[in-house]
């Protein structure tokens, strides 16, 4: 069976602050910027502003060689490095209602763990897992999402046995660590953690609302 899944390339492009602030001034506009009025824009978005000329320095700096690339690579933005002029994409492949309102909503780098969590359609997996079948254990996480990713078709011992390890060594691991999932070490089960970003709006507007939004 296919789960309703929120685009991971997206969720990864979104996942540091400065990229979801950048992203909204630029779709906010109807033409080509440059980086150094983008940065501007940037620094005075911040929800905990430095000095405002060290703060647009800085935003300028990871915005020319970190962040626009990276938007430019998705096509979510066009970045001319030579001119310096950079605008949201004509068509950009994250233009849907809930990417707007998650870039809105959170400007504030508190909220980049979460989405770097969910970044990953293996990891969204475990979480519809946790949050319409209750806990499980990690064996059992491992069959049911081998299963997914294979289209509900019975999977061989030895495909559970590779995604059991990825999630035990990788996934697992980073969910716990950004409290979306717990363990029981009693019980040997793992199960769902905090769940306060279920109720952020952008989540009931994306495709994991039909089983991650909290009603």
């Amino acid at each position: 069976m296919d789960i309703p899944t929120a685009s991971p390339t997206a969720l990864d492009a979104l996942s540091v602050a400065v990229r979801r602030v950048a992203f909204a001034v630029l779709t906010e506009r109807d033409s080509a910027t440059t980086v150094d009025a983008l940065a501007s824009a940037v620094a005075s978005r911040a929800s905990r502003p430095a000095a405002s000329g060290h703060a647009a320095d800085e935003a300028r700096r990871s915005l020319y060689h970190v962040h626009l690339p990276m938007l430019g690579e998705t096509g979510a933005v066009t970045f001319d490095p030579k001119s310096g002029l950079v605008a949201a994409a004509d068509d950009p492949p994250f233009d849907e209602a809930w990417i707007r309102r998650l870039v809105i909503d959170h400007p504030d780098p508190e909220y980049d763990p979460i989405l770097d969590a969910l970044a990953s359609a293996r990891r969204q997996a475990v979480l519809y897992e946790l949050f319409t079948g209750g806990a499980a254990t990690p064996e059992d996480l491992a069959a049911a999402v081998a299963a997914h990713e294979r289209g509900g078709a019975d999977t061989l011992e030895t495909v559970r046995r590779v995604v059991g390890l990825s999630l035990a060594h990788t996934h697992l691991p980073l969910l716990a660590d950004v409290g979306l999932v717990a363990g029981d070490s009693t019980a040997g089960t793992m199960r769902a953690g905090q769940t306060s970003w279920r109720s952020d709006p952008w989540v009931g507007l994306s495709p994991i609302g039909e089983w991650a939004a909290v009603e």
